[in-house]
């Protein structure tokens, strides 16, 4: 589907850490006897339409290596809602599917993994993930992996 270059007025609704969906992994926290960690980063999007949002569902997994086994350290997750003023440019109404534009992906990740990286380094600020904060993230290359994954991120459903 071609979509026509227009201006589109996105604005921050709220950003809120998803209490529900983010887990510290206890036993394997109090277990950790060092090694690597990894940091994964994970994407979701929910659409309402009758509020013209977009939002942003973003979650860090930190795990790491234990007798040869992956073991996950913590789950972390935000939802960064943007009011999209209108979500009609990106909308196609026939099938029922939202088409996000590159620029407006990159511009939702970019304020998504900043507000995330200050939100882990606060709440890991007095434990040895404190050492391991979320990485820095090129969001061109991170939006190329999503539409190369053929995920969600392109073609939103409600």
């Amino acid at each position: 589907m071609y979509m026509k270059q227009e201006e589109l007025d996105v604005r921050l609704v709220s950003l809120r850490e998803s209490k529900e969906k983010t887990k510290l992994y206890r036993w394997e926290f109090m277990r950790y006897e060092g090694g690597i960690v990894d940091v994964g980063l994970s994407t979701g999007f929910r659409i309402n339409r009758h509020h013209h949002t977009v939002t942003l569902i973003l979650g860090a997994h930190y795990t790491t290596l234990r007798s040869q086994i992956v073991r996950r350290l913590l789950d972390y997750v935000v939802e960064a809602e943007f009011e999209v003023s209108d979500l009609g440019v990106v909308m196609d109404d026939e099938g029922g599917e939202v088409f996000l534009t590159t620029d407006m992906l990159g511009m939702m990740l970019s304020v998504g993994v900043g507000a995330m990286r200050g939100m882990i380094a606060l709440r890991t600020s007095n434990t040895f993930l404190m050492h391991y904060p979320l990485p820095v993230y090129n969001v061109g290359t991170l939006v190329d992996n999503i539409v190369a994954a053929g995920e969600t991120a392109m073609n939103c459903r409600d």
